[in-house]
């Protein structure tokens, strides 16, 4: 499942489960299939309040409340942009666009299959599936994957697409992930490997203060900025 991502916000993935009552906060680190962007750090407080940060870049990536925004340093100062602004400035057919739940869960999944195997991804183990799935253009793909029931996983994966995919989605126009969603969720089952595009490597609860979560000043005016630009 090869998909390009800009060096800023980089790849996702995700599934939907329920949201429990008692929610903890945590981090996890992922690697990716993208030589660009090898491994992803995301933190959450909440479904709400979720950060994916990209090592060795200075910029990131908040969802605040059903909004996504990017934050990057600009003359050692950090500045904050709306992402849908961003896409709309980008254009549909920028690799922006190809963010969201279609970058992490296959547009439909056609058939899982259990080989019988477990395999311990990131300390935690899980079963091994082969995984039948469609890409948005319904071209056919069949991929190795690990899932387990583990409640951490499940949490931050509820916090994954429940604030930041779904934030980065509807700030981009991409969408039509629900069948694989539906499905997963069904199954009550949280990724810990797909194919060679995502592994977690690792996962913990950990405090995170609310400054992490919170816009550097108030957001820049995209529009207004490129007229400054170009003079108009």
């Amino acid at each position: 499942m090869r998909i390009n991502r800009p060096l800023m916000l980089g790849a996702l993935v995700s599934l939907l489960l329920p949201v429990t009552a008692a929610y903890a906060a945590g981090s996890a680190r992922f690697s990716t299939g993208d030589p660009n962007v090898p491994t992803l750090t995301f933190s959450w407080q909440d479904v709400a309040h979720s950060r994916l940060d990209t090592p060795n870049q200075p910029a990131h990536v908040l969802a605040i409340d059903g909004k996504a925004w990017g934050v990057a340093s600009v003359a050692g100062r950090p500045v904050s942009m709306d992402l849908e602004s961003l896409a709309k400035l980008l254009g549909k057919d920028s690799s922006l666009t190809q963010l969201g739940p279609n970058t992490v869960v296959p547009a439909q999944l056609t058939a899982m299959e259990r080989t019988g195997q477990t395999e311990t991804v990131a300390g935690i183990q899980g079963e091994v599936y082969r995984v039948s799935w469609q890409d948005s253009n319904g071209k056919a793909h069949v991929d190795e994957a690990v899932f387990t029931g583990d409640a951490l996983v499940q949490e931050m994966q509820t916090a994954l697409i429940g604030g930041m995919t779904r934030a980065i989605a509807s700030g981009t126009g991409v969408s039509g992930h629900e069948q694989a969603q539906r499905e997963l969720e069904r199954r009550g089952l949280a990724v810990l490997r797909f194919g060679d595009d995502f592994r977690l490597e690792s996962i913990e609860r950990s405090d995170q203060p609310d400054e992490r979560f919170a816009l550097p000043g108030k957001p820049v005016d995209l529009q207004r900025m490129m007229r400054g630009m170009m003079g108009g």
